[in-house]
């Protein structure tokens, strides 16, 4: 089968976007076993055109569409009709497939059906075994009664299920579906393309340029959403993409709402992942993350329109997956304002699925006419010189006002690239609020965003520690360290950090944290990193206000 990576290609991906299990987690029961065959059923998918599909999607590059990404091949393969399947000295069950499905740029599995025992566990992993995601347990299974893991790069996966001779109960399972990516990522150019899309354009800008700085702290809230629904009007199961934010409610409890937009439902049933702080780590560089997601979302209000036009197109979900350890205190709960009231700010977003820009308006507008009359405002952007539009993809992100709260969500529009005078529509947060429905909770916001009905017009943003962010918002900084490239790993650390206790994180290139600790804080201090092997490191320090990071070399 075709093989995509060359050394370069796979160094750039895999700085980016591999997760691959840390020695101390747990790993499938048959690595490292003697005696046990590899010998593994491989189960060939049927050619799949990712030109064609392309070229299809575009004659659909609406905004008021979800982007698809992804087709997924019914399989149902169970534990009992396929697979091997072989039964342990012990009596355990040990059971494996391998799924190809050629051209896939990445490639995840869907389970319709997923009840384990506690003791029993399913891990997936590429056949080269340098991508590992699991244990998958029953605490895994989403509210809609599916299990959607995690992507694997590349067009080969293997699922394996370990159930020991003790479990209380036989499992059962069920894989509906292969789901084959077919948005070609791997285009190593000077306009890098993130790992789970691509922009169409490149007059886009990222969040950690300089004009972006002073929004970095909202910027963390907005998140990429990976939808995965049965369509039959796309021909069964598809992937698709939308961008949303995490907002604040009223009680500041941190409950993990996501604001997006209502033509995000491809369907009721389907399910969600959230990518956080998926952004570049330099302007236009080619380092960011992207691994850090929250597996696992519930529709919790949505406008219920029948078409774009006739309500405000708003879509509350709610997080059911654990937000991570590695992310977690990043998060930004963005604040908003309901007033109607319009002033200039930003919109970020994820176009096409993309690291996070952000797009600068020239205007900012109540439509007043029209069917979209009142429940919209329409933007034109920044066009001498440009300072970004959005696209498909971009769909459900954020509208932020001049004191950096939520004013609307993106909906449709004609602004591109290679339309920079297009103009764009966002559904009005005053709207959103109880005007589609006054008496259904289900169709608005107001009981969910403020519960205790305050009357609350604006409300400020919060970070993931509780600390209620105001105007002007704090700014995320780089430091210097010295020596670099260090030979013993005893290093110095200089920068504008506040004096106080913060969190260390560092990750080698393939995204894996490698090292985590505590750290006091000052404008000068060391670090002994003298346990990590040579190579290159991204070193995070994450403070109360301050969110910090660089690059260190060890060379010995």
């Amino acid at each position: 089968m075709k093989k995509y990576f060359t050394l370069l290609a796979l160094f750039l991906l895999v700085s980016s976007v591999l997760v691959a299990q840390s020695q101390s987690k747990p790993q499938p029961f048959s690595f490292g076993k003697k005696g046990i065959s590899q010998a593994i059923d491989v189960n060939v998918m049927p050619f799949t055109d990712n030109e064609a599909l392309l070229k299809e999607d575009a004659t659909r590059q609406n905004k008021d569409l979800p982007l698809r990404f992804g087709i997924g091949h019914a399989v149902a393969q169970t534990l009992d009709n396929s697979g091997r399947k072989d039964i342990l000295e012990d009596g355990s069950i040990l059971w494996r497939s391998e799924f190809v499905s050629e051209n896939a740029i990445m490639t995840y599995l869907i389970f319709d059906e997923f009840n384990i025992p506690e003791e029993a566990e399913l891990f997936i992993y590429s056949p080269d075994h340098s991508q590992v995601f699991g244990p998958y347990t029953n605490a895994d299974v989403q509210e809609v009664g599916k299990l959607v893991t995690d992507d694997i790069i590349g067009d080969e996966v293997i699922v394996e299920y370990y159930e020991p001779a003790n479990a209380s109960f036989k499992g059962e399972f069920q894989i509906a579906a292969v789901m084959h990516v077919y948005r070609d990522f791997l285009h190593i150019q000077s306009d890098t393309k993130g790992p789970h899309g691509e922009a169409e354009g490149t007059c886009h800008i990222d969040v950690a340029c300089p004009e972006a700085q002073p929004w970095h702290t909202p910027a963390n809230s907005v998140v990429c959403i990976s939808i995965t629904a049965y369509v039959p009007e796309d021909g069964g199961w598809g992937g698709y993409l939308c961008s949303g934010a995490t907002v604040n409610n009223v009680r500041m409890d941190k409950t993990p709402y996501v604001l997006s937009a209502e033509h995000c439902v491809a369907a009721d049933d389907q399910t969600h992942k959230f990518y956080f702080l998926y952004q570049l780590n330099t302007c236009n560089g080619s380092y960011g993350i992207s691994n850090r997601v929250a597996n696992g979302g519930v529709i919790v209000a949505r406008s219920g329109a029948t078409n774009v036009t006739s309500k405000s197109d708003f879509l509350l979900l709610k997080i059911t997956g654990n937000l991570g350890l590695s992310y977690r205190d990043s998060i930004f709960f963005a604040g908003w304002d309901r007033s109607g009231a319009a002033s200039i700010g930003a919109g970020i977003h994820h176009p096409g699925g993309d690291w996070k820009k952000i797009s600068f308006p020239r205007a900012v507008n109540t439509i007043t006419s029209g069917n979209m009359a009142n429940k919209y405002f329409k933007v034109d952007w920044l066009i001498n010189p440009n300072k970004g539009v959005t696209e498909q993809g971009s769909s459900g992100s954020p509208l932020f006002n001049a004191n950096q709260l939520i004013i609307g969500t993106l909906t449709s529009g004609t602004s591109s690239c290679d339309y920079v005078y297009g103009s764009d529509n966002y559904g009005r947060m005053y709207y959103h609020w109880t005007n589609n429905n006054a008496s259904n909770a289900a169709n608005k916001l107001q009981p969910w965003l403020d519960p205790d009905n305050t009357g609350a017009t604006t409300l400020l943003g919060m970070k993931y520690d509780g600390t209620i962010v105001g105007v002007p918002h704090h700014e995320s900084y780089t430091f210097e360290i010295y020596p670099n490239p260090t030979q013993d790993g005893r290093i110095t650390v200089q920068g504008e950090f506040l004096p106080e206790q913060a969190r260390c994180q560092i990750y080698n290139v393939l995204g894996q944290l490698v090292e985590s600790m505590d750290v006091m804080t000052n404008a000068t201090f060391t670090l002994n990193v003298s346990s990590l092997d040579n190579g290159v490191y991204f070193v995070d320090i994450f403070g109360s206000e301050r969110t910090y990071r660089s690059k260190l070399i060890i060379a010995r």
